[in-house]
């Protein structure tokens, strides 16, 4: 450091001098310093995100491994260790897995129900039809199973497509306001034929004025066809339609018979696709009307009273 005064003035100066090599020393001190710091952090940088990557892709891969299963029907749980975020998506997967091992299921029992459904009437056509050509069955009671079997096969076979198009997304309903006691009153009378046949009767009390709902004709007249058909089935004389107007300003339908009742224990299958209860098989028919009912933002539950069973349906009154 060197003082220089300035003789024009008495202003001084004080001048800081050093050697250029301790300068260019202390730089390259600096440097490697940050060099050192730099490499420390990327080393650090790599090993956290290696561990990161193996803590997520661990998991990710043993989930992929049982995705793959699951496409080949093994509908195993996944059990692994997970943090909360790919626990959830686990749980999810697991879920997805229970509702498809159910609908495997489902699907393997329906063609089986499916197949034994068809069986039935096709050997019967079959042994009566061999009958007839053998000569050892009257021709008169031949033809008349053969011509029963083959009107049980036609309804299968027009319930299953009529299934097949109500469990299809894409299948439209053709919502309008009609008057529901003037179809009521439709279908009653379609009917009757077919329950005078079996030597039994159809019965109305419906209240005489007119109620509207929103609603598809023809699904909702198939719905109700279905429970009478089922109804003339079981019914030993009469089944009774009765229709009302509730508080809630909802239409109560009730559809009841004399016949044996539902057992208690098949209550709760009643509307289940071919389920074989202790009085036989229920089919297709009331699983329609349940899916029908449904996409009308109705009700329909099923019972029994003193007297034999009922079907009791309710549906929105239009606004």
């Amino acid at each position: 450091m060197v003082r220089v005064n300035n003789p024009s003035s008495n202003l001084s100066k004080i001048v800081f001098y050093t050697r250029m090599d301790k300068i260019a020393e202390l730089q390259r001190t600096m440097n490697l310093i940050l060099l050192i710091v730099l490499f420390v952090a990327a080393l650090i940088a790599t090993l956290f995100s290696s561990y990161l990557s193996k803590k997520i892709s661990t998991p990710l891969s043993k989930l992929c491994a049982h995705i793959r299963n699951i496409s080949e029907r093994k509908f195993n749980r996944i059990q692994i260790p997970a943090d909360d975020e790919i626990l959830e998506l686990v749980d999810n997967i697991n879920i997805m897995v229970e509702k498809l091992e159910s609908y495997d299921l489902a699907q393997k029992t329906f063609l089986q129900n499916v197949s034994h459904e068809l069986r039935t009437p096709i050997m019967s056509i079959r042994s009566y039809a061999e009958g007839i050509e053998y000569g050892v069955v009257e021709t008169d009671e031949a033809v008349k199973v053969i011509l029963d079997e083959t009107q049980r096969l036609t309804r299968l076979v027009e319930n299953l497509l009529y299934l097949s198009r109500l469990d299809s997304i894409e299948e439209p309903y053709n919502f309008e306001v009609l008057d529901f006691h003037e179809l009521l009153h439709y279908v009653a009378m379609r009917m009757k034929g077919i329950a005078q046949q079996s030597g039994k009767e159809i019965c109305t009390k419906i209240e005489p004025e007119s109620v509207r709902l929103s609603g598809d004709e023809e699904k909702l007249s198939r719905a109700i066809t279905n429970i009478l058909d089922n109804g003339i089935r079981y019914a030993r004389h009469k089944i009774e339609i009765n229709s009302r107007i509730t508080g809630e300003n909802n239409i109560e339908l009730i559809i009841s018979d004399d016949g044996p009742g539902f057992d208690t224990e098949d209550l709760k299958n009643v509307f289940t696709r071919f389920y074989k209860g202790k009085r036989g098989h229920f089919g297709l028919g009331l699983s329609i009307a349940k899916s029908i009912i449904e996409k009308h933002s109705g009700t329909i539950t099923a019972g029994n009273t003193g007297e034999g069973a009922f079907i009791k349906i309710t549906l929105p009154v239009a606004e």
